[in-house]
């Protein structure tokens, strides 16, 4: 537990997370988009995160039983830890934000990590705090979404090849190819085949949200494009995500990546998503004219901020 002049700082539980509910939709309300990523939630509930909260207790005693102001979350995403955080609007402006980074980086960095800190929206004030706290801007990801229900047109596979949904058997083969279309990326890239092999085994998992491009002389899986589905989506549209989309780097089948990205789109328009929306990083000048070609046009930007070697900087 850290205590400090604006409050106190101390681990929480994904039950004390899920009990921020009321927080994170404040928060979002008034920043526009959600603080705390799917990832880093999906990592709470499995128990993978390091979790922290900031209150304002009346007394040392008080302090376990004060309302959370702030909460944050770290979590191993591939081969870098991720960080978010985020103080009720109501209490902001209170050095709670400086408390609650500083004793998520402390406990990110206990349990082995350094945080890459991120800020969605841009945020002028994590910006700020960035600044001041030894971070520096490293990354920009752009989240691109369309206007409404968009409208792609059928996809022109390249000769030679097959579009189809995945299967229990691909697990292998889209590991593979997703590591060698990610070798360069700190999330995506290095994941592990096993974690392929449950989703596929997962009752729940809706093999027709992944598309995969076959090679149909030999059946080698080429490409794939890796769709989701938000139902509870912080616009309060039924939203569509292009999640992921690989081509081994091996494939010159020119028109491949458009057609994965057309043939998912067209599933998630079928479905019932009300618009689309990826995420892109800020320098892929390849992919950019061509979302924009096919109707993302409205862009968020999100960054990550690098830690400083000195482990007290922050």
């Amino acid at each position: 537990m850290t205590h400090s002049t604006a409050g106190t700082a101390r681990l929480i539980t994904p039950m004390d997370l899920d009990g921020a509910r009321a927080l994170l939709e404040s928060a979002t309300r008034a920043d526009g988009p959600a603080p705390l990523s799917d990832g880093l939630l999906e990592a709470a509930a499995a128990g993978t995160a390091v979790l922290v909260g900031v209150t304002v207790p009346a007394d040392d005693e008080a302090a376990l039983s004060a309302p959370l102001l702030g909460v944050g979350a770290a979590a191993l995403q591939g081969d870098r830890w991720a960080a978010e955080a985020v103080v009720d609007p109501a209490h902001r402006g209170r050095g709670l934000g400086r408390l609650l980074v500083t004793a998520l980086d402390r406990a990110a960095r206990e349990a082995g990590g350094r945080p890459w800190f991120w800020s969605h929206g841009d945020h002028p004030a994590a910006a700020h705090m960035a600044a001041q706290s030894g971070f520096s801007r490293s990354r920009e990801l752009l989240q691109l979404t369309t206007e409404g229900v968009p409208d792609p047109p059928e996809p022109r596979v390249p000769e030679g090849t097959v579009l189809r949904s995945v299967r229990p058997a691909d697990a292998e083969a889209w590991a593979r190819v997703n590591n060698a279309a990610f070798s360069w990326h700190p999330e995506q890239g290095g994941q592990d085949p096993a974690d392929y092999r449950a989703r596929l085994q997962d009752p729940d998992f809706d093999l027709g949200g992944v598309v995969i491009a076959e090679a149909t002389a030999d059946g080698r899986l080429l490409g794939f494009h890796e769709t989701k589905m938000h139902a509870d989506h912080p616009s309060g549209l039924r939203m569509g995500e292009v999640h992921v989309i690989g081509v081994d780097p091996q494939v010159h089948a020119r028109g491949l990546g458009r057609a994965l990205l057309l043939e998912g789109m067209r599933r998630l328009v079928s479905a019932g998503a009300e618009a689309i929306e990826l995420y892109v990083e800020s320098d892929n000048e390849k992919a950019l004219p061509l979302y924009r070609a096919v109707g993302f046009s409205r862009t968020v930007v999100h960054v990550s901020y690098e830690p400083a070697e000195d482990p007290h900087a922050a």
